[in-house]
């Protein structure tokens, strides 16, 4: 027999039974033996001794019944909270991944999925408005086959996701064009007007979405549009110190009259450097832009002292702490302050050896001197490659690190440098 067609299958109706066989059925059977022995041979005729012995028997039919009742009505409350603990934990996953998305379309991606998972729905949506386009269009789709029923459906959605939108609250709707389904719609708060909604899609005739389903997606479209917030203000960030970076490097480019596109190039050969070396995205990113400031102090240094090594050897201090004061590039700033250490320890500014200086920086003064002794633009006579990759080895374990210089040489002998 299976688990829940059993009486007494868990420890409650265990002790519900206990407590109704102690509080009721012992009770009525001490009171049924007063009435045998004491009662009954009182009672001369058979109708008073068959009501008696009936009211007895109702006394206890009642009994059970009333016992069955609340154990019913216990087991549909307990049902209730575990499925809100269910909901309420799910949530909280949903809140710790929606805060740690980087890019809108993640987060757009991320609350589509959410959705789906919280309401064990055939297929979910995130449907957007923007400034030039107030109609929802798709955003993000989640669900086996989902894209297929957004194509089937979408013109039912569509409206749908409006209605919710423009009354600032849920729309549903139980049949479409196509099949039966259920449909709900939760508009995604915003700051005057819902910014979009999440679409959930029941291919289930007869099957709506309750109410608990309903406010579980509205605390999900509330957690979405902050994380699309936070998407959009990171994307905005990016996209803002890509732009300033690229105004930098040419402004040093102008500020120093030779080595012009030194500062790409080396990022050039860092990123093949980094994605040799197996780098994520945010290592390859983080190493790009390290690549492209490694120089930046040399803005502090006066035109007719960039050529005098006393003052020369300044910049990746110099470089370091402007980099150092500006949160989006605190991360690179230990990268740029040590691009000139050398392997052995007597490089600078500090003088650190080996694994004591950053991969990235150690990448970096391998890409600058590689691009220094081969670039057309420098202020050396230009090397040919061989001579070039010849003078890097000789310096495997001095200025390079040796690990390094062989994954360069290996890009070199690839043609990929």
């Amino acid at each position: 027999m299976k688990q829940g067609l059993r009486l007494f299958s868990d420890k409650l109706d265990r002790l519900a039974f206990s407590t109704y066989f102690l509080g009721a059925v012992v009770p009525l059977l001490s009171l049924a033996v007063v009435v045998e022995r004491f009662a009954l041979p009182t009672v001369t005729e058979r109708n008073q001794s068959l009501a008696l012995i009936g009211l007895v028997a109702c006394a206890a039919i009642l009994s059970l019944g009333s016992f069955l009742v609340l154990r019913g009505a216990t087991r549909r409350s307990l049902s209730r909270m575990d499925r809100d603990n269910h909901r309420l934990t799910s949530l909280l996953r949903v809140s710790s991944r929606l805060a740690g998305v980087q890019h809108v379309t993640e987060a757009t991606d991320t609350a589509a999925q959410c959705a789906l998972e919280q309401t064990h729905a055939s297929a979910a949506y995130l449907l957007l408005t923007g400034s030039e386009n107030p109609q929802p269009t798709l955003a993000a789709a989640a669900g086996k086959d989902a894209t297929k029923l957004y194509e089937a459906i979408g013109t039912h959605l569509v409206p749908l996701a409006g209605l919710a939108i423009e009354g600032s609250r849920p729309a549903a709707s139980e049949a479409g064009p196509v099949e039966d389904f259920s449909a709900i719609a939760v508009p995604l708060p915003g700051e005057r007007m819902p910014i979009g909604a999440v679409v959930a899609v029941r291919k289930a005739p007869g099957h709506p979405f309750v109410s608990e389903e309903i406010d579980g997606l509205s605390t999900l479209a509330g957690l979405a549009a902050v994380a699309l917030h936070n998407g959009d203000l990171r994307d905005s960030q990016r996209n803002f110190f890509s732009h300033v970076t690229d105004m930098l490097v040419t402004a040093l480019d102008a500020h120093l009259g030779f080595h012009q596109g030194h500062s790409e190039r080396v990022a050039q050969l860092a990123n093949r450097m980094g994605r040799a070396l197996g780098f994520d995205d945010d290592a390859l990113q983080r190493l790009h832009f390290s690549a492209l400031l490694h120089d930046i102090g040399m803005l502090k240094l006066d035109r007719n002292q960039q050529m005098n090594p006393r003052t020369c050897d300044k910049h990746s201090l110099l470089g370091s702490r402007m980099l150092a004061r500006i949160r989006l590039w605190k991360d690179i700033a230990p990268i740029v302050h040590h691009h000139h250490e050398w392997f052995d320890g007597s490089g600078y500014p500090d003088g650190a050896t080996g694994e004591g200086i950053p991969l990235e920086a150690r990448i970096i003064a391998l890409c600058d001197a590689w691009d220094t002794m081969t670039s057309e633009h420098s202020y050396k006579p230009t090397a040919t490659r061989e001579e070039a990759a010849a003078e890097i080895e000789a310096c495997a374990g001095t200025q390079f690190d040796p690990e390094l210089v062989r994954t360069f040489r290996a890009l070199v002998d690839r043609g990929e440098i």
